[in-house]
């Protein structure tokens, strides 16, 4: 078995604006100074084996966190990707445990995941891959053309499944971009894409991606902006265009929800009523994220320092 390092630290943050968003409260914009202190205990999670942990998805009937792995250049079809079973203890229980590296059926560079029924679903740069969620074992896959770069997954409460393409391809080990951003509905029991619910540069490189009561929720990289969409495409800004570069979005029960942010190391959690709180900062490249309903608990993924943090949520 690798070995595992975890670190227990108590992390104090201040929540420091609160903003009533125009598309989910339909009024205007307002700031207020927020006093009151989020008390987070974070666990943080190395392992010698992990290599670009990009992607996270908690199994509740299995109690298991699934973590997936790039291993080299996002968007090249390399063949060497991998997906680890990590307990809630931050305990390495398999490391490989999705691993078809030397087969036709290797993974190349797998990002997000989700779960439907007994199947795992992952985004894989052109293809979507499917496993049993209980064994692991490969259950097939679909191939989108005309994809570059697929980057997130979700599954919608009709169980249809939802993918981004953040329009990026490898380049002498450069991502850039190649114009194929989009948002696609995929229903892969009819063996077709399903709906196009957004193309174009427009989208602005989208990353994350979260479907749920609030909608369809849209993070990207390009435009550092968050969106919805809804069913037959149309677009709303959340948080307006930045310099920021936006990748992980995951909804909470409670109806609010959590984006994160690389480029500056940030975690912005939006409750349901609005209010904006800087949930954390000073985290390394973070990515991924799920929530482990159980716990009360964020998992987030940093492929850049190959490591894992778990925020337990006051």
């Amino acid at each position: 078995m690798t070995s595992v390092r975890i670190r227990r630290m108590p992390l104090a943050l201040t929540a420091v604006t609160a903003l009533a968003l125009l598309v989910v409260m339909g009024c205007e914009a307002d700031e207020d100074e927020v006093v009151s202190a989020v008390q987070l205990e974070v666990t943080e999670v190395q392992d010698e084996g992990f290599a670009q942990p990009a992607g996270v998805v908690v199994d509740p009937e299995n109690d298991v966190y699934l973590v997936s792995h790039m291993n080299g250049n996002p968007a090249e079809r390399d063949g060497n990707g991998f997906i680890s079973r990590i307990s809630p203890d931050g305990e390495m229980l398999d490391l490989r445990w999705i691993d078809l590296t030397g087969t036709d059926r290797a993974l190349n560079s797998p990002r997000g995941m989700a779960i439907r029924g007994d199947s795992l679903f992952v985004a894989d740069v052109d293809c979507i891959r499917i496993f049993e969620l209980e064994t692991g074992m490969d259950d097939g896959y679909t191939c989108l053309d005309g994809v570059t770069f697929l980057t997130d997954i979700d599954v919608g409460p009709e169980g249809s499944i939802f993918v981004t393409d953040a329009g990026l391809e490898s380049e002498d080990g450069v991502l850039i971009p190649t114009g194929t951003d989009a948002v696609y509905r995929i229903v892969l029991a009819e063996g077709r894409r399903g709906s196009t619910l957004g193309h174009g540069e427009e989208m602005g490189n989208p990353r994350g991606i979260a479907v749920g009561s609030r909608g369809i929720f849209v993070t990207t990289s390009g435009s550092g902006e968050l969106y919805a969409l809804t069913p037959d495409g149309q677009k709303t800004s959340i948080f307006p265009a930045s310099q920021r570069e936006l990748d992980g979005i995951v909804f909470l029960p409670d109806g609010s929800f959590v984006f994160s942010s690389p480029s500056d190391g940030t975690l912005t959690m939006v409750d349901a009523g609005g209010q904006v709180t800087d949930l954390a900062e000073g985290i390394p490249d973070p990515q991924g994220l799920a929530y482990d309903v159980a716990r009360h608990r964020l998992i987030v993924t940093s492929p850049g320092e190959n490591r894992i943090l778990f925020l337990d949520l006051p």
